[in-house]
This record gives C-alpha cells, sequence and structure tokens, in this order.
C-alpha cells in the first residue's frame, strides 16, 4: 500500500555527514513519549535502539521505564530540540504519545492489530498504517494526520486538536470534540460524531450510517 508523508520526512535526511551519530541499544519498550522539539522518525526493526543525529545529540536525555521510553532534552536545553534528529528502532509498538512540538514520523507502513496516538502541546504525528483498531486523542494543537486503512477508529479532540485523517479508509469512525477542534475522517460503513461546545468535522467515504449530534456550536459536512 502507498502513502504520502509530508515533507516534514526530509528533516530526517538533512544531517550533517560530520556529525558522528550516537547509537543507544535499549531494553523492550511498547510505548514512545517524545518532548521539547525533538524529531523522532520510527523505524520497525528486531532490535531496539536509539540513533541521535544533530547539533545537539548529546543533550537528549532518554529513560526507559515500564516498557515507556521517553525522550527529552537535557534541563538545560528544555525546549530546545528542533535541531535534533533521533531514529528509533523498536520491535513493537502500540502507543504513540507526542508532546511540547515534537514532530514524530513513521516512513513505512505500520502494520498491527492494535495502535493508539496521542499528541498535545502543538506534537505532531504522520504515518501511513494498516490496523485494525485504532484510538487517537488530539488536545492543545496536537495534529494527527494518518493514510492508509483501518477497520475502525475512535477519536476524541480537545481545545483545538487536529486530526487529519481523510486519507485513512475506514469502515466504522467514531469522533469526539470538546471545546474546538478539526477532525477529517473516511468511513464506508457507520460514523458517529459528537460535538459539544465547538468543532469542525468532515466526512468522506459516504457512509451508510451517520450519527451525529452538536450540542452548542459545531459543524459537521458530509462531502460526496
Amino acid at each position: 500500500m502507498k502513502f504520502i508523508v509530508s515533507s516534514l520526512i526530509v528533516l530526517f535526511s538533512v544531517i550533517i555527514v560530520a556529525q558522528n551519530p550516537i547509537e543507544e541499544d535499549m531494553g523492550n519498550f511498547d510505548t514512545i513519549k517524545t518532548f521539547d522539539l525533538v524529531k523522532v522518525n520510527l523505524v520497525k526493526s528486531d532490535v531496539n535502539k536509539l540513533v541521535i543525529t544533530g547539533e545537539d545529540a548529546q543533550d537528549v536525555e532518554f529513560v526507559l521505564k515500564n516498557k515507556t521510553l521517553k525522550i527529552r532534552m537535557k534541563t538545560e536545553r528544555i525546549f530546545d530540540g528542533q535541531n535534533t534528529f533521533i531514529h528509533v528502532y523498536y520491535k513493537d509498538l502500540q502507543t504513540i504519545d507526542g508532546n511540547e512540538g515534537s514532530v514524530i514520523v513513521v516512513n513505512e507502513l505500520m502494520t498491527q492489530n492494535n495502535l493508539e496516538i496521542k499528541v498535545q502541546e502543538g506534537a505532531r504525528v504522520e504515518a501511513g498504517v494498516a490496523i485494525e483498531h485504532l484510538d487517537i486523542r488530539a488536545v492543545t494543537g496536537g495534529i494527527v494526520s494518518l493514510t492508509g486503512a483501518a477497520k475502525n477508529q475512535n477519536i476524541v479532540v480537545n481545545t483545538g486538536g487536529i486530526v487529519e485523517n481523510a486519507g485513512l479508509k475506514t469502515d466504522d469512525s467514531r469522533v469526539k470534540i470538546q471545546a474546538g477542534g478539526e477532525v477529517e475522517v473516511y468511513a464506508s460503513n457507520y460514523v458517529k460524531i459528537r460535538i459539544n461546545a465547538g468543532g469542525d468535522v468532515m466526512v468522506y467515504g459516504n457512509p451508510n450510517n451517520i450519527n451525529k449530534k452538536t450540542v452548542f456550536g459545531g459543524r459537521i459536512e458530509i462531502v460526496e
């Protein structure tokens, strides 16, 4: 299955050859959390490891605890990871959690049964997927942009979160927006939408069944 990932992927190719990458072998993890504007490329592999490059590679801090890998900048470089690039090689990944303006990109198709994606504080996640069940939460300006296919997806958006999933073909989609946000979904069979206190939803795919409700404002558009 082919999918398109935005020009953000180019960022992972613009690496100065003279810089020596830092490599770290990791134990098992199934959740990744990123912070401080760092840019992460996820790579499916038979090993768990990090390859860190960029101007501030030596200032990256990572902690692995309870199968959760957290990646951030050291305290003195907090919110200063925009020139830091991290390739995360993983065996199994169930949750992707982007925070504080970090960018997470998957430049190959993620094929698995279940996946949870969470973004907040302006972070962004871009991926192509082939998933049975997908859970998405986007709040405080976080952005999720997916292409590919999923049997069903549940989307929760609060306070300005954005989900750009028009290119993700699903059978069933459920969307809940609270206090503003924007969502694009594609559903062929069923879509359920609830908007409370503002938000916009665009539905593609001409689903057979549409269940929609707005309270205190909101806009739902069915795109023919």
